[in-house]
């Protein structure tokens, strides 16, 4: 996705909407390199949390959209490599993202 499109999504896109996308985005992701990952988003009133399991280790997020709205304040992708940084942490080997 292009940078100009990120931008703006990140600018007008509501909190939940952009992170429903963003975590959709590390779900296909995590099942290209791994079949068998198994990855839930669950959505409550003010936050996502994201589970599963990948490469054969179990994961887990909790995200506020408070959380979401300084990411998409911070830069475009900023919510992404938190994501993909905090899977990292968990054991995942996803690669340096940054």
């Amino acid at each position: 996705m292009s940078e100009t499109i990120r931008r703006y999504m990140a600018c007008h896109m509501k909190a939940a909407s952009f992170a429903l996308h963003v975590a959709n985005g590390v779900k296909r992701q995590l099942r290209q390199w791994d079949s068998t990952a198994i990855f839930y988003i669950d959505h409550h009133t003010n936050f996502f949390l994201l589970y599963g399991q990948a490469f054969g280790k179990p994961f887990q997020l909790l995200l506020t959209l408070a959380e979401v709205e300084v990411f998409k304040a911070e830069e475009p992708y900023a919510l992404d490599r938190y994501i993909w940084r905090e899977l990292r942490e968990q054991g995942l080997p996803v690669g340096q993202i940054d």
